[in-house]
């Protein structure tokens, strides 16, 4: 009787621990199930992803090779005769040649060109310049040499135009006009060229405003500032003489003004000047410009670039404001004055006339116009910028104490066992590296994955398994006490 009722105990004590042990069983499996699903879609995720980013990759390569073919086909002066679409049937080409639109191109062809000709005119040296080309030492000493050599041979005789178009030179090589051989540049402008006619007060304004030169300079830009908006004539442009608009004084002009269209009366005069051009001087049927007068009653490159260079220094773009017919404007009727080998024709299809002062503003007119596209201002500004220096760091009137790292078990001599608030508990600072236990040892497994795996699992197990043992024992022993109490 009394072994029954230790064994009938035994037994209550095993169905008390069964729950317990499958549960934990049934715990750690779900577990491993979850990590080892966990692991299959990190997996998955990342093949994914590698798929993802191949295909992008593919994606982003053949936008590029789109893009470059049809930045060619831009450019390219005859269309080719058929395309390939992708179902290999062959498409009409266009019925004329793609209008060139790569400025930058002809503009490097035409800077290239004025090089190899030993081009030594201040408006050579603007045009490579303003074009991008870096001058070498060698070739600014020998732009200097000419400009000295030219101011040397007036002997005194000074015309203001003669003034304005060397310190345009002189401040472009990066040299000082107030001190140039031996003259002050600047301060003969100021005393000539408010008596000058319109393009000495023209390039006045811009010849004073290649660089900061003080009060009385900048006084004397607001004078011939407000000679020019005087002369400007009631249909918005200006003339050399007399009251018809004139392209290549109008485009001149708006480049002077452009440097200064912080003053409203400025802005305003563009305003009319560009309207102008949009009703009067534009030429739909080829994308130029053109105003028949005294010096011109035909097209040609110069005046087309001189109100590209105005238009562009005015803030207006040239390229989408002005649109003719099948897309011609006024940088791709440039463009077509181009020859071969780089220089600019006076006249469409004739090589008769100045080409190099064609290719000279040509160029400096694309320079305008580029400088327009990246937000450079104007072509005629050589001020320095000068980099604000970086404020010094104040020094902090309190600096906070520097830390000290605390040692488990072993305290700095002087304090107390009480931690302090400035220590810091390196164990506690330190992270956690994945796949480690809390002291750092790495958790055990066949495999990584394995060791990846929530540990919840095996210690529930052994837990439970632990638990029930002593509960066995327990009611053994309270059971054969009680038997051998009766």
């Amino acid at each position: 009787m009394k072994r029954k009722q230790i064994y009938t105990g035994l037994w209550a004590s095993l169905l008390l621990l069964a729950p317990a042990v499958t549960s934990a069983t049934s715990a750690h499996a779900t577990d491993i199930q979850t990590g080892q699903q966990s692991v299959a879609t990190s997996q998955l995720s990342a093949s994914q992803s590698t798929s993802s980013q191949v295909a992008s990759d593919q994606l982003v390569e053949s936008s590029r090779q789109s893009q470059g073919t049809s930045s060619r086909s831009q450019v390219a002066e005859v269309p080719a005769k058929t395309a390939q679409t992708t179902n290999n049937q062959p498409v009409k080409s266009a019925a004329k040649a793609v209008l060139n639109q790569d400025y930058q191109g002809a503009m490097a062809r035409g800077a290239q060109q004025l090089t190899t000709s030993q081009d030594t005119e201040v408006w050579a040296a603007l045009a490579r310049i303003s074009s991008g080309a870096q001058l070498t030492t060698a070739q600014k000493a020998t732009f200097h040499q000419v400009f000295a050599e030219e101011l040397t041979g007036m002997a005194g005789h000074y015309s203001a135009t003669d003034l304005e178009r060397l310190t345009i030179g002189i401040a472009a090589i990066g040299e000082d006009p107030t001190q140039f051989n031996g003259i002050n540049l600047i301060a003969e402008i100021i005393k000539k060229a408010a008596t000058a006619g319109i393009t000495g007060q023209v390039y006045g304004i811009i010849a004073l405003s290649t660089q900061d030169y003080g009060s009385q300079a900048n006084q004397t830009i607001n004078q011939l500032i407000d000679l020019v908006l005087k002369q400007q004539n009631t249909a918005g442009g200006w003339a050399f003489f007399g009251s018809v608009s004139d392209l290549d004084i109008t485009g001149m002009t708006m480049s002077a003004l452009g440097m200064h269209r912080d003053q409203p009366k400025v802005q305003s005069a563009l305003d009319r000047a560009v309207a102008l051009l949009k009703t009067t001087g534009f030429v739909k049927a080829t994308g130029g410009f053109l105003i028949p007068g005294g010096f011109s009653t035909e097209e040609n490159s110069n005046s087309t670039a001189m109100a590209i260079l105005g238009l562009a220094a005015a803030g207006v773009n040239p390229a989408t404001t002005f649109i003719g017919d099948n897309g011609a404007t006024p940088i791709t009727n440039l463009i077509a004055y181009q020859k071969a080998d780089g220089q600019f024709r006076w006249m469409m299809g004739s090589d008769d006339g100045a080409l190099s002062m064609s290719t000279e503003q040509a160029v400096y007119a694309l320079g305008q116009y580029d400088y327009l596209l990246k937000g450079k201002g104007s072509i005629y500004n050589f001020k320095k910028v000068v980099p604000e220096p970086d404020p010094e760091p104040k020094p902090d009137p309190k600096p906070a104490p520097d830390p000290k790292p605390s040692i488990p078990g072993k305290k700095p001599a002087g304090e107390s066992s009480a931690s302090s608030s400035s220590e810091v508990d390196l164990d506690k600072t330190l992270p956690k590296q994945p796949g480690y236990k809390e002291d750092g040892m790495p958790l055990t497994g066949t495999t990584a994955t394995q060791d990846a795996l929530p540990q919840t699992g095996h210690q529930s197990v052994w837990g439970s398994v632990l638990a029930g043992l002593f509960m066995l024992l327990g009611v053994a022993g309270y059971q054969t006490r009680r038997l051998k109490q009766r």
